[in-house]
């Protein structure tokens, strides 16, 4: 019985690894993000760059979970203007896990209500699941 145990804990910790849900899905296991993602950024919106990036606090956060459309196309006009009118006057708290992508840093932020922003654009289908 050992044995198995073994090799589904071996699963899961590689899983958290590379797949990181935290990130990926945060929506779903938003009890993991704090763990995974311990580093906070909490303040006001300053700035809708495009779907899947923001200002806050003064610092550039990138949705790791988040993929919408490039901004000169329709599709990433509609997701900017839909994250502009869900974060407009927000105090939004963010996880981030430190890692960053040029000048942005990697992670999901909540309203203030408790709802992950990635999760949001995604089921209303304005972007997609980044893999």
């Amino acid at each position: 019985m050992k044995f198995p145990a073994l090799i589904v804990l071996s699963f899961l910790a590689l899983s958290i690894v590379t797949i990181n849900p935290a990130e990926r899905f945060p929506d779903y296991v938003p009890w993991l993000v704090p763990i995974l993602a311990p580093e906070k950024i909490a303040g006001p919106v300053t700035h809708v760059r495009d779907g899947d990036t923001i200002d806050v606090g003064g610092h550039a956060i990138r949705f790791g979970s988040l993929d919408c459309a490039e901004l000169d196309t329709p599709a990433g006009q509609r997701a900017k203007t839909e994250m502009q009118r869900l974060v407009e006057g927000a105090y939004l708290v963010c996880r981030t896990d430190g890692r960053r992508s040029h000048d942005r840093w990697i992670g999901s932020c909540n309203l203030p209500d408790g709802r992950d922003l990635a999760g949001i654009m995604i089921t209303r289908n304005i972007c997609r699941r980044y893999w």
